[in-house]
């Protein structure tokens, strides 16, 4: 799967988040946990759809969710100018989730001409997500700005 820029919205941000679940395993994978997130959202929530617009398994493989053109329902009140990705786990997350965070991010950020800023859900709500330390992860300035 490739990136591809929103034609018909601005971004200038994205949030990342984590999915609040350990549940793994090989049959247990990609869009399985697409679906069980989005049903989350829509039965649990009362959403129209996930809320996110890409999900990261375990293996780092990076499923759709949310059409890009639609804004996500991912950070209450910060949502507009926003791409939100989800990446699988609670408390035990792969070497090759973060490497392809990495790349992703990159992607997206190269795609919108380096204006993007990245930020963890955490710094608009009062939840811990992600529970990963993402500004390590991703390399950002004091600013949420890929190095």
């Amino acid at each position: 799967m490739m990136y591809e820029k929103p034609a018909n919205r601005f971004v200038d941000r994205c949030f990342i988040h984590c999915s609040a679940s350990d549940a793994r395993g090989l049959d247990y994978q990609g869009e399985q946990i697409v679906s069980t997130i989005k049903r989350w959202h829509v039965e649990g929530n009362g959403w129209s759809d996930i809320g996110y617009h890409f999900v990261m398994d375990y293996a780092g493989d990076v499923f759709a969710g949310r059409a890009l053109t639609k804004s996500p329902a991912a950070q209450r009140g910060n949502n507009k100018g926003t791409i939100a990705i989800c990446v699988h786990g609670l408390t035990v997350f792969s070497r090759d989730q973060f490497e392809s965070l990495r790349l992703w991010c990159a992607m997206v950020n190269q795609a919108h001409s380096g204006r993007i800023s990245f930020h963890g859900h955490c710094e608009v709500s009062n939840k811990s997500c992600p529970v990963f330390d993402y500004s390590g992860v991703l390399q950002l300035d004091r600013f949420g700005r890929i190095k």
